[in-house]
Formats: C-alpha cells, sequence, structure tokens
C-alpha cells in the first residue's frame, strides 16, 4: 500500500494537473492571439485618432492671406499641423462642404469669418481666434506707437519646477496604461477561469471523486496556482511581445524602465491573482449551473474596475492624485494602481513595499475564507448558497 500523497505534493498534482489541461487546450492559443489582436488594433486606432486629431486643412481667401504664417506657427505652438490652401470663397466653401477641407476663413465686411460644414474642430476654431485677436492686438498696438514685442515680453510667465522634469514621463505614461491594461484582462479572465472550473467540477459531480481523496484546501490550492502560472505565462508573453514593439518602433528608448515595469506587473499579478482568484473560486463553490456564474462573480469586477479607470483616467493627468495614492494601499485597488504610480515614477520603494506587504496579508485572510466557503459549498448542489450559509458551514 502506497503512502499518502504530501500535502505540497498534493497541490502540486492538482496544479500540474490545471496547467497541462490549460496549455492542451485552443483557448490558451486562441486567448492569447485574440489579446494581442485587441491590443494591436486599440494601438492601430489610437494612432489614427492621434495623427487625424494633429493636423487640420485649412482654406484661407486672398482677404485672409496675411495671416497664413501666423497661422502655422500657432499650430506649431500646440502641437497642430494646418495645412492652408489658397482658395476663393465659394470654392472654399465648396470643398469644405466635400469634406476637402476642414474649415474655410475668409473676411466680410464686420471682421473674419471661419466656416465649417456642420461644426469647426475646436483647436483650429482656438488657434484661428487666437491669431486673428493677436494681429488686431499688435495692429492696434503700433498705431499707437507701442512695440508689440515689448508688451509681449512685460506679460511673459515664466514657468519652473521644484522637481526637475522627467524626461522619460511620456514613456512612463505608456507603460503605466500597459501595465494597468495587462493586469485587468489577466485577472479578469484567469480569475474567471478558477470560478468557471469549480462550477465545471462541481455540475460534473467530478469533485465529489477528488474530494474522496483530496483535501478540499489542497484542491482549491491546486487549482489557483496552476491556473495563476498559465495566467503569469501569458501575462510574460503580452509583456514580451509588446517590449519588443515599442523598442522596434521607437516608442520606448529606455529598455530598463521597461524591465522594472514589467518586473513590477509580474509581483502584482501574483499578489492580485492570488487575492481575487480566492474571490472567484468562492463565488463559484456557490452555484452549482454555468447559467448561475454570471450573477454571482459580477460583483466582483467592480473592486477591479474602479481602480483601472482610475489608473487610466486620474493618473496621466495627475499622478500625485491623493485619492489614488491612498487607494493605492487598498489590498483590493492595489494590484493596479501601486504598479501604475511606480510606473509613473511617483510611489517610491517604501510605499509599494507597504502596499505589498498589506496585500499580503489580505490573502492570507482571504484562503481561510475562501477555503470555509470552498468546503462548506462544493458539495452542495441545486439551490444557490447564500454567502452567509457558505461561510457559517450551515
Amino acid at each position: 500500500m502506497s503512502a499518502p500523497l504530501s500535502p505540497a505534493r498534493t497541490v502540486a498534482l492538482v496544479a500540474r494537473r490545471e496547467i497541462g489541461m490549460q496549455l492542451r487546450s485552443r483557448s490558451f492559443l486562441y486567448g492569447l492571439l485574440l489579446t494581442l489582436a485587441i491590443f494591436a488594433g486599440y494601438g492601430l486606432l489610437f494612432s489614427f485618432i492621434g495623427s487625424e486629431g494633429s493636423s487640420s486643412t485649412l482654406g484661407v481667401t486672398a482677404e485672409a492671406r496675411a495671416l497664413t504664417p501666423a497661422l502655422q506657427q500657432a499650430g506649431q505652438q500646440q502641437g497642430q499641423t494646418v495645412a492652408i490652401t489658397d482658395v476663393d470663397r465659394a470654392g472654399g466653401e465648396a470643398q469644405v462642404r466635400s469634406g476637402g477641407l476642414d474649415a474655410l476663413l475668409t473676411r466680410g465686411p464686420d471682421g473674419f469669418e471661419l466656416i465649417g460644414q456642420d461644426s469647426v474642430d475646436s483647436t483650429l476654431q482656438r488657434i484661428v481666434t487666437g491669431t486673428v485677436g493677436q494681429q488686431a492686438r499688435d495692429s492696434a498696438l503700433r498705431s499707437a506707437g507701442v512695440d508689440p514685442a515689448t508688451v509681449d515680453r512685460a506679460g511673459t510667465v515664466g514657468v519652473s519646477t521644484l522637481v526637475p522634469e522627467d524626461p522619460l514621463r511620456g514613456q512612463r505614461l505608456g507603460l503605466a496604461f500597459a501595465v494597468a491594461i495587462l493586469l485587468f484582462f489577466s485577472l479578469t479572465s484567469y480569475g474567471g477561469a478558477v470560478a468557471q472550473g469549480v462550477v465545471e467540477e462541481k455540475s460534473s459531480r467530478v469533485v465529489e471523486l477528488l474530494l474522496s481523496t483530496i483535501k478540499p484546501l489542497h484542491l482549491l490550492a491546486g487549482k489557483i496556482l496552476g491556473l495563476g502560472a498559465v495566467g503569469l505565462l501569458q501575462l510574460l508573453i503580452l509583456g514580451a511581445i509588446g517590449t519588443v514593439g515599442a523598442l522596434a518602433f521607437g516608442v520606448l528608448t529606455v529598455p530598463t524602465a521597461v524591465l522594472s515595469a514589467l518586473g513590477l506587473a509580474v509581483l502584482w499579478y501574483l499578489l492580485g491573482f492570488f487575492l481575487y482568484a480566492t474571490l472567484y473560486a468562492s463565488a463559484g463553490a456557490l452555484v452549482s449551473r454555468q447559467e448561475e456564474l454570471q450573477s454571482a462573480v459580477a460583483p466582483l469586477i467592480f473592486p477591479l474596475l474602479i481602480p483601472f479607470v482610475i489608473a487610466v483616467s486620474v493618473l496621466p493627468n495627475d499622478p500625485r492624485n491623493g485619492l489614488a495614492t491612498v487607494l493605492s494601499f487598498v489590498p483590493f485597488f492595489s494590484p493596479t494602481l501601486m504598479p501604475a504610480r511606480a510606473a509613473l515614477g511617483v510611489a517610491p520603494w517604501w510605499q509599494v513595499l507597504i502596499s505589498a506587504l498589506l496585500t499580503l496579508g489580505a490573502i492570507a485572510v482571504m484562503v481561510w475564507v475562501a477555503a470555509r466557503i470552498y468546503r462548506n459549498s462544493v458539495l452542495r448542489t441545486g439551490a444557490k448558497v447564500s454567502w452567509r450559509e457558505a461561510i457559517s458551514g450551515r
């Protein structure tokens, strides 16, 4: 008679089984290719939107032609390329109507007029309005015998910072976006895989056979470790492909910054996955059918979605935002917010360390809670088990 397996051996066997099943399934390859396609599509879309939004075509009539150099200079100062074409009013209106020009600038009896088809781009409108106003002011000053350059110097405001400007800010911002998106997709997809696996075993009654020889805690731990390893593999593959592509196209120029951000992404993926996988496994144990799973795991998306929205909408414009700083220490928000803040260079090492320790503490508590819920619920079929019943064991 063979000796019983040790807990570590049992967990390793379950984890190996999960890894083998995932890597042999077509869903892993298809999921990887689909994720790459989605990221590539987003990249192309944002690149197209950026190129479209950074250029405008403007027709000018003979009465407004003198403003051409000033309009082009004002556009450069605002990061906008203004392509100017000399037209007559009738021809210019026809090109605006057909889409050949974004707007037409002409001069009427009461001043300059900017004509668009149904609206005028706000950036182009601001450039034209500012240029016309500047020209009118300069003309009035010269008529009064005042040099416009003297007035400009007197009204100049110098800008300085207490901390030297980070030359890598743009790259850090891109890294923060990439890390937040990768972690969000990885945690949601593989956390959901944990819940789905639990429901599949429960509905097929396979779990009853497994638990006749394996303790619930060991089965749960092996499943989480196995799926976590597969998720980490996918994260590393996506990160490596993204890094090589960014370096090849010149989007990133400092490999060390990439490696640092990717290393933190790996750390926080592991912490975040183990934290959320326990919740997803618990939710999966509460139901007996796949149709009921979505309603059970739906509430878990909010603690993932809230920090993701903050990371991609608040931090880029305000990296030192107080709310984001505080939330980055909350374990359920830390896996997304802390690596994003670190990628932006506003989270010192001690903050990362404290946040990681707090998350480890939360993982220890959630493992105990999840094991209790899993043990009390995984063998109960039929009606959905409530959280209170699962925790109390009644």
